[in-house]
C-alpha cells in the first residue's frame, strides 16, 4: 500500500505541474517564448510543447497502451536534464525546481509497477 501511494503522490505531483506549466504556455506564450530563448532554446518550442507535454500526462496517467507511458516517462526524463543544464549552465540557482521534478518523475517510473495493474517491462517490480 505505501509503493500505491508513493506512485501516485509522485505522479500526481508531477503532471500536475506539467499541466500547470502547459496553462502557463497557453494564458502567456510570449513570456514563455522569451524566456525558450533567453535559456538557448527557439521561441517555436513553446507551441511544440504545448501538445507534447499534454499527450505525456494523459499517456502516463492513462498508461493504454504501456509503452507509450514509458515513451513519455523518456521525454520527461530529458526535459528535466535538458532544463537542469540550461539553467546551470546560466548560473541560475533555478536548478532546484527541475531537479526536483526529476526525482519525482524516478520516483513515480521505479513505483509503477507496485501501483498499477499492468506491468511496464523495464520498471522494478515491488513486492
Amino acid at each position: 500500500m505505501p509503493i500505491k501511494i508513493g506512485y501516485w503522490v509522485f505522479t500526481l505531483l508531477f503532471t500536475g505541474f506539467y499541466a500547470y506549466s502547459v496553462f502557463g504556455y497557453v494564458t502567456d506564450y510570449g513570456y514563455w517564448a522569451s524566456e525558450y530563448e533567453r535559456l538557448g532554446y527557439p521561441a517555436y518550442m513553446v507551441g511544440v510543447m504545448i501538445p507534447v507535454k499534454l499527450a505525456g500526462i494523459v499517456a502516463i496517467l492513462a498508461r493504454r497502451p504501456i509503452w507509450l507511458a514509458q515513451l513519455a516517462y523518456a521525454g520527461f526524463f530529458y526535459h528535466l536534464l535538458l532544463a537542469t543544464n540550461a539553467h546551470f549552465q546560466l548560473g541560475e540557482g533555478a536548478t532546484v525546481l527541475p531537479l526536483v521534478l526529476l526525482a519525482f518523475v524516478i520516483s513515480s517510473w521505479a513505483t509503477q509497477n507496485g501501483a498499477r495493474e499492468q506491468h511496464a517491462a523495464y520498471a522494478p517490480t515491488w513486492r
